[in-house]
């Protein structure tokens, strides 16, 4: 009986430590993700992220030009902070469908 209760005990605190390493970074995962569509027919920027101003977010691309984008409730977003490496799809006037951090 106390072999099966410290065999259950074990699992328990096991299993627990493992649900905290899949908790430890809460950016691991990307959640945006551009539809098939969006791939094929919007424009992209790829860079890194410079500023975040309420509506308007800045990416630094990596011949150092500077692209002001418009991110609103329609825009599917990864959880992102300054100086992330990012992939944005936009339209032709400068709103972003997808904003996912770029690996």
């Amino acid at each position: 009986m106390i072999k099966v209760t410290l065999s259950m005990l074990t699992l328990v605190i096991l299993g627990f430590g493992a649900g905290i390493v899949g908790a430890a970074d809460p950016m691991s995962d990307k959640e945006a993700k551009p539809t098939l569509g969006e791939r094929f027919t919007k424009d992209t920027i790829k860079g890194t992220l410079m500023q975040m101003d309420g509506e308007y977010y800045s990416i630094k691309d990596t011949e150092g030009k500077e692209s002001k984008i418009h991110i609103d409730k329609s825009t599917k977003l990864d959880k992102v902070v300054v100086g992330d490496k990012v992939k944005a799809y936009i339209t032709d006037r400068g709103h972003a469908t997808t904003l996912q951090r770029d690996e």
